[in-house]
């Protein structure tokens, strides 16, 4: 694949994870209304999950390089938040 078919290939994944970015920031600072306009805006939910997949992989790779743990070790600490979220709720 050329540098422009990859290029034509992401950049609407891109814009999806920008989106998915926008929505979480949203939800930050308790913009409900905000949040669900952007999740409107998808096309389907395949555009969604490939923005989240992307937003989770680059989020990861963030938290890897500030903390110097393994991915896999990152991974795992993501799940266990998850896991005490949801026995807190």
């Amino acid at each position: 694949m050329t540098g422009d078919g990859r290029k034509a290939q992401l950049t609407p994944v891109v814009a999806a994870a920008q989106q998915v970015a926008g929505i979480v920031a949203a939800r930050g600072r308790g913009d409900a209304a905000g949040a669900r306009e952007l999740m409107l805006g998808f096309e389907d939910e395949r555009q969604m999950a490939g923005g989240a997949l992307l937003v989770a992989e680059l989020s990861l790779g963030l938290l890897q390089r500030a903390t110097g743990e393994s991915l896999d070790d990152c991974v795992r600490d993501l799940c266990l938040e998850m896991e005490t979220a949801l026995r807190g709720a």
